[in-house]
């Protein structure tokens, strides 16, 4: 029987696990597969070699690689002879920070930016070769507040777990964990992109018709990963309790905690009743980000877009065929919550025993 394969460097298992976390590159990516395979001890050479498409000899250059120079070592990228490169060194590290801060706007700007900074002359198919290398995409940014805090929105997401633990909740009942939100709909037709022809501009119909209501949205983080939607003609204080009162009608005999914005039609603990078996937990001001029911914001604008409508309730009854595979579907609504920090904070708190434990 073949020989399992074994890395003896047990001392790298959390850098080879913690790169493999955030790598994006697929040729570093396959490296780190195969050094995490050979670190488990579970697999011959051959077999290694045969799941990731390599040769054998390639395996073992890498594993000598990664016991000489470690990690950051296997990961090294190497000019393989000819020219070498016209962007490399401090203009590709800045040029790598630039495009991940949203720094530019079209190819131009980057193009100029390169001349002028680091006398690195591109023609505009060069421009676009480094970023497609670096893997750069178009977006449109997600719009930040001037007056967000950016360090409270980090201490948010690092300490979620103790704020759930200092809830008041009742430790001989379930607890139920969601994130909740409002979006806003109506007969203002919205516009958005879609498929069309080469040299063609689609139009889409519009109308000014000033009618409109809210869609109150909850995905529950953890648990059942249960969904829960109501349409109501507008956002106020009354309005928040019909949903919350409408949460804990799903099941009265757990504790639900609602994690929310600071809206000011928003109930809060301090001012208002809140509803019995309901416990409030608000974000940081400015930041929608991190809130993962925001997603269903841009899912409804984009079934009810480029489209008239008549009237709210043939609007609405298309909003409930379009939410449906969400609220019957738990994996669904499991994707659309997992954002990693949020994950790790709930996961942390089963770690130690707590009244949201029990």
């Amino acid at each position: 029987m073949p020989k399992r394969y074994q890395l003896k460097r047990p001392d790298l298992a959390a850098a080879i696990a913690r790169e493999l976390r955030t790598c994006q590159d697929t040729r570093s990516h396959t490296r780190l597969l195969a050094a995490r395979m050979a670190g488990s001890g579970e697999f011959t050479s051959t077999q290694i070699a045969e799941q990731l498409g390599i040769s054998r000899r390639r395996f073992f250059d890498w594993m000598n690689i990664l016991k000489a120079r470690g990690v950051e070592g296997l990961l090294e990228r190497r000019h393989g002879g000819g020219a070498p490169p016209r962007v490399r060194g401090k203009a590709l590290t800045e040029l790598k920070a630039g495009l991940q801060a949203g720094r530019w706007k079209r190819a131009k700007d980057i193009q100029q930016w390169l001349s002028q900074q680091h006398g690195v002359k591109l023609k505009a198919k060069g421009v676009y070769y480094w970023l497609g290398k670096l893997g750069g995409v178009l977006k449109v940014p997600r719009k930040t507040h001037t007056h967000k805090d950016a360090a409270g929105a980090l201490e948010f997401q690092q300490t979620l777990c103790q704020r759930l633990r200092s809830l008041n909740t009742d430790g001989g009942k379930p607890v139920r964990v969601w994130v909740a939100d409002e979006h806003r709909y109506g007969l203002i037709p919205v516009v958005r992109r879609c498929w069309t022809l080469r040299g063609e501009r689609p139009k889409a119909p519009y109308q000014t018709k000033y009618e409109w209501g809210y869609l109150y949205s909850a995905l529950e983080v953890d648990g059942v990963n249960a969904a829960e939607f109501l349409c109501l003609p507008g956002v106020s204080l009354e309005m928040s309790r019909l949903f919350l009162e409408q949460l804990v009608a799903r099941d009265p005999g757990a504790e639900h905690v609602v994690i929310w914005d600071q809206a000011g039609f928003h109930l809060n603990p301090e001012q208002h009743v809140i509803p019995k078996g309901i416990h409030l937990l608000a974000l940081p001001p400015y930041s929608p980000e991190l809130n993962p029911v925001e997603i269903i914001g841009d899912l409804i604008k984009d079934r009810i877009a480029n489209t008239l409508w008549e009237s709210l309730e043939a609007l609405e009854q298309s909003l409930g065929e379009e939410l449906r595979p969400i609220y019957e579907t738990a994996e669904r609504v499991r994707r659309l919550v997992s954002h990693p920090w949020l994950i790790d904070q709930l996961n942390a708190i089963a770690l130690k025993p707590s009244a949201i434990t029990n």
